[in-house]
């Protein structure tokens, strides 16, 4: 049960794939659009008093980011991950 005392949570999460609306967009606004979205790919942070209120937060800084409505958004709990791997 949350209430104005639970204290806000930070937990990291994988952006693995979004898509947005192209709805009234031209050619090239697209083409920024997927360039932004490829960048968008990775961890993000995000905060809440529970689990239901950091992912609004992750669905609207990302939305936020991409400056567009998105269609769907896809993540994972932050963990060994191909797009946060490196050698």
């Amino acid at each position: 049960m949350v209430t104005e005392n639970t204290p806000y949570v930070n937990k990291k999460y994988i952006v693995e794939h979004l898509e947005f609306d192209t709805k009234f967009k031209t050619e090239k606004e697209i083409e920024d659009l997927n360039f932004k979205r490829d960048n968008a790919y990775g961890i993000w942070d995000a905060q809440g008093r529970n689990e239901d209120e950091r992912i609004n937060d992750l669905y609207n800084k990302v939305q936020d980011y991409m400056g567009v409505y998105l269609n769907c958004l896809s993540f994972c709990k932050n963990r060994p991950h191909p797009l946060t791997s490196y050698m």
